[in-house]
């Protein structure tokens, strides 16, 4: 066995080539020195199909990318030459999103978001949001500013909304205003892994609406906070226009200071695991797992939220909070129309999960009390030469609650 290793090895010893050039096409809007910021082969190296495999990779993960291929030729004895080919989508986004507001207002969010700005994927986005408050966001994000592999991501914004709290004996509507800034340095560690740590001063408002009421619940709140956040991301995904394979965790960790001493300070952790798998030609498995756990302290601010947007399709809007969830998101993606430029896909799906109650216990995650399972199904129109450009319709309904169904609108996959 010893004796085959070693003669596989010299094979491969004096047959490898030595790369001469390498050189990208298809990047009409990107420039190539990001491509080549991002190139791990270099010239002068020992030709490596893992390496060659981890750039293409990449390069099919950058917002302006739809698919990316290598091809690699012989120019001389023990010489060859690689050519990358990425083929690009629009990366100027608009959002245009309208809803009703948990007030039933009429409520609306334009906005305009550049992945490619300047040809560098750099990313400039902001929008206005009227659900009878005004809210703005303004975001800028450089992933390549100090080097191939460190960048930097600010956003400001302030939000505004009118947020359901639940209380023992009811529930009520609180205004409430979070104004923020924030600043996170992004750091690729390889071609798998990246790490962003970040610091974010905020300032929250809680104004009450109408509802419930206690003497001993306030009926207006002013904090400062911090908040020190980071999360790991593995990600071995690959993506071939609107179809995925692979594994990706998502670990966020966030750590909460109030200005006020006379305030708690309180964390929150959770992890999303997703799995994607292309099943023959047309078909597409994906699943999202999502773990998390905060500080428990029994007040009705708690962090994780019930809502149809996030987690349960059908369930309706910021229903329920909690300090610990599990949910598990599982859907059939199968495309009945594929051209060039749109694809149309069904699906099928069911949303299950659980939240733990503020103060109460963890076995609750396990209990049939507060659990929700939700089965549906949903259409996606894709336009496969816009980057994100995927306009969701689900319909779910509950099979323990009647009562909790309904369509779901969304711009972008669910996950």
């Amino acid at each position: 066995m010893k004796l085959l290793v070693f003669f596989v090895f010299v094979f491969f010893q004096i047959n490898a080539q030595v790369v001469s050039s390498i050189k990208y096409e298809g990047n009409y809007k990107t420039k190539t020195e990001v491509l080549k910021k991002l190139t791990s082969l270099k010239i002068g190296q020992e030709l490596d199909y893992v390496t060659l495999n981890n750039d293409v990779t990449l390069f099919s993960r950058l917002p302006v990318c739809n698919t990316s291929s290598y091809v690699v030729s012989s120019t001389g004895e023990d010489i060859c030459e690689v050519v990358y080919t990425i083929e690009e989508t629009n990366t100027i986004i608009p959002t245009i999103n309208f809803w009703t507001a948990n007030n039933q207002q009429f409520a609306y969010q334009l906005g305009v978001k550049e992945f490619n700005f300047l040809g560098e994927n750099k990313q400039i986005g902001a929008f206005y949001r009227n659900n009878g408050f005004h809210s703005f966001s303004v975001n800028y994000t450089d992933p390549f500013l100090f080097n191939a592999t460190t960048g930097l991501s600010v956003t400001l914004q302030s939000l505004t909304s009118l947020e359901p709290l639940y209380f023992n004996n009811g529930s009520a509507d609180y205004e409430y205003t979070n104004s923020s800034i924030e600043a996170m340095v992004i750091k690729r560690m390889s071609a798998a892994h990246t790490v962003n740590i970040g610091l974010n001063f905020f300032k929250e408002k809680y104004q009450y609406d109408s509802g419930f009421q206690s003497s001993e619940i306030p009926t207006r709140l002013n904090e400062n906070k911090f908040l020190i956040k980071t999360s790991f991301d593995y990600n071995k995904l690959v993506y071939y226009y609107q179809y995925v394979n692979g594994f990706r965790s998502l670990l966020n960790a966030q750590y909460v200071m109030p200005v006020d001493k006379n305030q708690m300070s309180f964390y929150i952790l959770w992890n999303d695991f997703f799995y994607y798998k292309q099943i023959k030609k047309n078909g597409n498995f994906a699943t999202r797992l999502r773990l998390g756990i905060a500080s428990n302290h029994n007040n009705p601010f708690a962090p994780f939220v019930l809502d149809n947007n996030l987690n349960i399709r059908g369930v309706g809007n910021i229903i329920d909070r909690g300090t610990a969830v599990a949910v598990l998101n599982v859907e059939y993606r199968y495309t009945i129309i594929d051209k060039d430029w749109f694809a149309m896909q069904t699906n099928v799906f069911v949303d299950a999960g659980n939240w733990r109650k503020t103060g109460g216990e963890l076995k609750g995650l396990i209990s049939k009390e507060g659990a929700r399972i939700h089965p549906g199904i949903g259409l996606r129109f894709i336009h496969k030469k816009i980057y994100n450009a995927v306009l969701r319709i689900d319909y779910g309904t509950s099979i323990i609650n009647g009562k909790e169904k309904g369509l779901v609108f969304g711009v972008g996959q669910y996950f």
